[in-house]
């Protein structure tokens, strides 16, 4: 039953949200400065300075809330928000404190106290705040909100005469100026530290495709459709056939990158480029676009050029017209105009008389504009448009991969997903996670008013202010439906069905589009929903989400559970509505789980416990966290992070206050688990331990509980390479599950703790040279998991891979670590995605040799690295070592042997014997056989530790290959080397091996 608050109207906002610029700027030293003045000569300065301040700030588009003293508070986006507000803000900066310093004193004494110069100090930062109109006491406009407070602080910050503009104020529009270099500075009531710039002056930069080539612009990506039909129509005009092609897009889509890269390609067909640019801002001129071009033919030392410079205003369209002409006669020419949207009347009419007098003399000419959608109508004949699209998948995932080479892949599809294919949202949001070091899981959900999205706020904001007022509160709606907006609901709550024209509208502007699925919108771009739903009044989401909370309970029965109950989670807890939010989130967490959608599950299950937190405390509420967390120990297991550990432990806390047995054991369980995964054997030992002792206090004690900490334990010790304690855990655990899983046939759901103690049980053996016995054990294991895609089947399959290449049996390895890859990609577990590329590499490379698989096993690298490494790394370190040593490679091969021993000190042995003999093989080309014996020895040391024979019949081999390499006899090692390959059946080794004796 919907209650009625549930479509209550919002209450009447006490304010307006807006995405604002805020300037602060003071006087430097003023105090000192009313100390020696005169108060009738100080009173002069100060109306001379806010003079300044009410002419200074409106020029530049901005309005002065407030002047204090000598103090100046001033906004830029309201009641007019554009795009570049960031900079009009500190130009407006620039410009006062020019003309502060040029102030001179009243009175006869010709300079201020104590041989000073008049100098201000200014803070800028953009973001939400929360509009009012002021009064006598606040000013124009009372601003509520951390972003004017973050403003004065930096202006407090800064130096005399110093400027400290935030960077996510300015992103690309930095480039305009120029600055310091890029500083951290802490602010009081901020939790991360801010990037600002201070800012020097103006620089010699017109276009923001300027600025991007300043940071550094990514190689050019896809559009080879488009560049074709360019260069088409560049074969026409050269032909005497001239053409005017527009490229239109939305801000952001790529025009200007596009147009300077067949720019560049035209210098190889004898053409001449003329271009210009049309500005919004404060340079803007008649004829702005033409007159650049004189001035760059002039510089180049053309007469006629610097003579229409220097002409009567009147008489320059007739001059251009007769200078293209001519030049047109001379060679052909591409003549080039951005930002066409924003060009004066006169100069869109001087366009287009170029274009008729192309046609008419059959001129060698090429007209390029580029221009926004439905803001510039350009009605002349023979006028080509050109649509550019956002990119595709995968144009976009080869843009990311080259601006972030080291990101995973499931951060690279985050990417893709918030920023729509929109180039400009790329860029930006891979610059922002690169200077971040956010690492894995960076981007998730961003908010409009974080770290370097502020400016591309007002770029979107900009737009929506464009819209009508039907469609702007329509496009609202929509954001508080979230990304994916279903037709019915977005009729129920605004009274607008699909085909209504403010919906075909939005859809038409690059707003919204229809989903695959029938009866469902999206958001073109993450970030723009991001951004409209943060200017929305609190007040007002509140209602919506309430309103959209009962709609959804309303068609509970007509959605499928698990997508009602996100929907409902999420929308209840914006609503604040908390004991609902908990419910609805931990069954999506529960369903996710069940489906093996993990990142997912996690996502709802803290969704739930944040939800719990709000709740009044009790023991119920605590025992209800415990459990979630125990289910979410669950999901995380398989692809663990540090803040996992955070809410497992509090888990054990609330767990030991109860004192339920049972629940501090499970507790204790995945906290121990979650250990395992992130690598750490020794505390995951630890909390095992704890659990088994917790479990034993009950009377009869738990046995599946006894046999999943038994199992978790033998997990444990094989993974520290404590084979005969790790086996006899294992065999335990083994013994408890198997019978369960036998007695129901056929099993409710996959025996996932069974497989996983079988595979384990497999490697062991496989690293012992017990082979044919190991892959007995894995096709049990894969009989219980094989067709189920959890990730327990991944883990198997890389155990599998592990093993086969321990045989060098190279193609079978490749396709079990195949497997793996693809399992762990649905269930988006990061480390067995990355262990299974990393897999498949070094198969490769054994048997290629080629630049590509060395490659993929750096990049799996990499993805692990990001997250801090994890289970087993010492693996791909020693792969590593091996390649890069083998590749000439040493510097790089030793930081690899380093990394595999600071493995071994988490008992990570798996890989080390490897990392050693990579190491033995540099010393032996080094000359230093001394060395090289000391690093064999090292080698099979830890082979002795394992028990791995395999390890130790290798280490024969590669003893063999260095006395070979130092001309020193080797035909005993050999023989014991092909002996040993032989009884292990390692064919792949005895090949190699045999090969050898055949040339000694």
């Amino acid at each position: 039953m919907m209650h009625p608050t549930d479509r209550a109207s919002a209450p009447q906002a006490p304010g307006e949200r807006r995405n604002l610029t805020v300037l602060f700027a003071d006087l430097s030293e003023s105090t000192r400065l009313a100390d020696a003045m005169q108060a009738e000569h100080y009173a002069l300065m100060l109306r001379d300075l806010r003079a300044l301040y009410q002419s200074v700030v409106p020029r530049h588009g901005g309005t002065v809330v407030r002047i204090q003293g000598d103090g100046m508070l001033a906004i830029f986006g309201h009641p007019q928000m554009r795009e570049d507000d960031g900079r009009r803000a500190t130009e407006a900066a620039l410009e006062l404190h020019q003309l502060v310093r040029l102030m001179r004193p009243p009175g006869s004494s010709g300079q201020w106290p104590h041989g000073q110069e008049l100098s201000l100090h200014s803070g800028i930062h953009a973001g939400i705040v929360l509009v009012e109109e002021g009064d006598a006491v606040r000013g124009r406009f009372d601003l509520l909100g951390n972003t004017p407070n973050f403003a004065a602080r930096l202006s407090d910050q800064a130096g005399a005469d110093e400027i400290l503009v935030s960077e996510e104020t300015l992103g690309l529009h930095c480039h305009y100026f120029q600055t310091s270099e890029r500083r951290l500075v802490q602010l009081k009531g901020r939790s991360s530290a801010l990037a600002v710039y201070a800012i020097k002056g103006r620089a010699a930069i017109g276009r923001r495709f300027e600025a991007s080539q300043q940071r550094g612009l990514a190689p050019f990506v896809g559009r080879k459709f488009e560049l074709k039909q360019l260069e088409l129509a560049l074969a026409e005009a050269q032909q005497g056939r001239p053409a005017w092609i527009n490229i239109r897009a939305s801000a952001g889509v790529g025009k200007t990158r596009l147009t300077e890269e067949f720019l560049a390609r035209t210098a190889a067909q004898n053409c001449q480029v003329q271009r210009g640019y049309c500005e919004s801002y404060l340079s803007a001129e008649p004829l702005q676009p033409y007159l650049q071009m004189l001035r760059a033919l002039a510089s180049q030392g053309l007469g006629i050029a610097a003579a229409l410079l220097t002409a009567e205003a009147a008489a320059r369209p007739a001059g251009l017209l007769q200078l293209l002409q001519a030049l047109a006669r001379q060679r052909p020419q591409v003549i080039f105009i951005d930002d066409l949207q924003w060009a004066d009347d006169a100069s869109l009419l001087l366009l287009h008389r170029v274009y008729a007098l192309a046609r008419e003399q059959q001129l060698p000419l090429l007209l390029l504009t580029a221009s926004r959608p439905q803001e510039t109508e350009l009605q002349a004949d023979g006028a080509r448009v050109l649509e550019l699209a956002p990119f595709d998948a995968n144009d976009a995932e080869q843009a990311i991969v080259q601006l972030l080479p080291n990101t995973d892949p499931f951060v690279a599809l985050d990417i893709q997903r918030h920023a729509g294919g929109n180039p400009l949202f790329i860029e930006e949001l891979c610059h922002a996670i690169k200077h971040e070091h956010a690492g894995r899981r960076a981007l998730i959900r961003p908010r409009a008013d974080s770290a370097g999205q502020a400016w591309l706020a007002a770029l979107t904001l900009s737009r929506v202010a464009r819209l009508a007022p039907e469609q702007a509160a329509l496009l609202r709606a929509a954001a508080v439906i979230g990304n994916v907006i279903p037709t019915w609901l977005l009729q129920r709550l605004t009274g607008c069905t699909e085909q209504d024209p403010a919906v075909l509208a939005l859809a038409e502007r690059d707003f919204v589009f229809p989903d695959r699925r029938a009866g469902f919108f999206r958001f073109k771009h993450g970030l723009t929903r991001d951004v409209v739903y943060e200017s929305i009044g609190w007040h007002e989401r509140q209602a919506m989400h309430r309103h959209i909370a009962a709609e959804l309970r309303s068609q509970v029965h007509d959605t499928p559970r698990q997508a009602t109950d996100e929907l409902l989670g999420y929308h209840a807890a914006a609503a604040e509505q908390w004991a609902e939010a908990a419910l609805h989130a931990e069954r999506a967490g529960d369903q996710a789980l069940a489906a093996s959608a993990l990142d997912r599950a996690k996502k709802q299950y803290r969704a739930a416990l944040t939800a719990l937190e709000h709740l009044p405390s009790s023991g119920d509420i605590d025992m209800r966290w415990v459990a979630i967390a125990q289910r979410f120990g669950i999901a995380c297991v398989f692809d663990a992070s540090r803040a996992d550990l955070r809410v497992l432990q509090h888990a054990v806390q609330l767990a030991q206050g109860s004192g339920d047995a049972d629940l501090i054991a499970r507790a204790d369980y995945w906290l121990g688990y979650a250990s395992y995964a992130l690598g750490e054997v020794r505390e995951g030992l630890l909390h095992c331990e704890r659990g088994l002792q917790a479990a034993q206090v009950k009377q009869p004690p738990n046995g599946a509980l006894l046999a999943q900490l038994l199992g978790a334990q033998g997990q444990l010790l094989a993974a520290a390479a404590d084979y005969p304690a790790a086996l006899g855990l294992l065999d335990q655990a083994i013994a408890f599950l198997r019978p369960l899983n036998q007695a129901t046939v056929p099993p409710a759901r996959p025996a996932v703790s069974l497989a996983y103690s079988l595979a384990c049980r497999a490697y062991v053996l496989g690293d012992q040279g017990q082979f044919g016995e190991a892959h007995a054990y894995f096709d049990e294991a894969l009989a219980i998991i094989q067709g189920s895609n959890h990730a327990v089947e991944a883990s198997v399959q890389g155990w599998r891979a592990a093993v086969f290449l321990w045989q060098g049996r190279w193609p079978e390895a490749r396709q079990a670590a195949a497997e793996a890859q693809r399992i762990g990609g649905l269930v988006r577990s990061l480390f067995t995605y990355s262990m299974g590329h990393a897999v498949c590499a070094f198969a490769d490379w054994q048997t290629e040799r080629s630049a590509a698989s060395a490659l993929g096993l750096q990049v799996a690298a990499n993805w692990l690295a990001s997250r801090g490494g994890g289970l087993f790394s010492s693996l791909i370190h020693g792969w590593r070592a091996e390649l890069l040593a083998e590749q000439g490679d040493a510097a790089g091969a030793r930081q690899q042997v380093a990394q595999a021993l600071r493995r071994a000190r988490q008992r990570d042995w798996i890989g080390v014997a490897m990392a050693y003999r990579a190491a033995a093989r540099l010393a032996a080309d080094a000359g230093q056989a001394a060395r090289a014996s000391h690093y064999l020895a090292a080698a099979q040391r830890v082979a002795a530790l394992r028990g791995s024979a395999h390890e130790a019949a290798v280490n024969q081999l590669c003893a063999a290959e260095l006395a070979l390499a130092l001309g020193e006899p080797a035909q005993h090692q050999l023989s014991e080397a092909a002996a040993s390959f032989e009884a292990l059946n390692m064919a792949w080794h005895l090949q190699k091996t045999r090969r050898l004796m055949a040339c000694v």
